[in-house]
């Protein structure tokens, strides 16, 4: 999948939050999908002096072959130049081979060894649980990966769009981490337009109502649409985190689970963080299920039924 817009902009949005540094792993080489231009377009509207940058002098990795019309035979930044931007002087790649110049060998769908224990301040990852048969473990590898206040960024898809090898639903990634005590999560779900053949904008995005699933009388319903769907999930280790529980669905939790589960998530809930993703235009989907709520373009989440009114009272 690599590193698209709403993924940048959840990076440049967490590095102006949090600087970004120490020891930073991607997984995999990444390809990004930004030219020069448009990076430090993006760079300028968060505010962020581009003025030392020239665009011809950023790094890229040649013409890309990327099979995306609109990213067809343009030059792309490359994973360590836009971490350059962000003021990471240099990242390393694990990955299972070093066929992509990966400095880190390792199959992460096996325990990782102690040496890798600890090792990160900040992993980032565009596409690994939904390419691998055993996702619990990947996920499991990059919490034990993490330095307490470690934080972890990832992007997989949620639809069956470009051949994922699993779909793992938004709650599945929330609960993960709820479960396991980090120090916040977030979790958006991107909507795509009606082009399978485009990941490009325009994009609605919608997160997960939390004060649903901390209100006992409340639950979530799955999300739904017939649309190229990935989620981006960002998560924080705390000092008292753990990766080894296994959530049990909403359905089946028992009432002692529950109350470690509410009692973690209320934790999450007061984490000062702002919200990393945002959509790109108004709402267009009529049936949003319960317990989601709409990212508008100003990063304010909202009652998606407030803004399908709002959308067709300005038609």
């Amino acid at each position: 999948m690599g590193i698209e817009s709403h993924f940048v902009e959840a990076l440049i949005r967490e590095a102006q939050h949090q600087p970004i540094g120490g020891d930073v792993i991607l997984i995999g080489r990444q390809t990004v999908y930004f030219s020069p231009d448009a990076i430090l377009n993006l760079l300028k509207q968060h505010g962020i002096d581009t003025a030392k940058y020239v665009p011809s002098e950023l790094e890229t990795s040649g013409t890309s072959n990327v099979d995306l019309r609109e990213f067809a035979n343009q030059k792309l930044i490359t994973d360590r130049q836009l971490f350059r931007l962000l003021g990471v002087p240099n990242v390393l790649a694990l990955d299972h081979s070093d066929y992509e110049g990966a400095e880190i060998i390792h199959d992460l769908t096996k325990p990782i060894p102690d040496r890798l224990k600890g090792s990160a301040d900040f992993i980032a990852d565009g596409s690994t649980l939904d390419n691998v048969f055993d996702p619990v473990t990947v996920i499991t590898n990059f919490s034990d990966m993490l330095r307490p206040g470690g934080r972890l960024i990832m992007a997989n898809m949620f639809s069956n769009h470009f051949e994922p090898y699993v779909i793992l639903p938004p709650l599945w990634y929330l609960d993960y981490f709820t479960m396991n005590g980090f120090a916040d999560c977030k979790v958006y779900i991107i909507v795509y337009g009606k082009d399978v053949d485009t990941i490009g904008e325009p994009a609605e995005v919608f997160t997960i109502n939390l004060d649903m699933l901390i209100d006992p009388d409340r639950r979530i319903t799955p999300f739904f649409a017939y649309r190229i769907m990935a989620a981006i999930v960002f998560a924080e280790k705390g000092v008292k985190s753990t990766s080894h529980l296994r959530p049990i669905q909403q359905h089946y939790r028992s009432a002692k689970d529950w109350l470690t589960y509410r009692a973690n998530l209320a934790s999450i809930r007061q984490n000062p963080r702002p919200h990393l993703v945002r959509s790109r235009g108004p709402i267009s989907l009529q049936d949003v299920r319960g317990g989601h709520l709409f990212m508008a373009d100003d990063f304010s989440a909202r009652d998606p039924r407030t803004e399908i009114l709002r959308t067709l009272a300005a038609e």
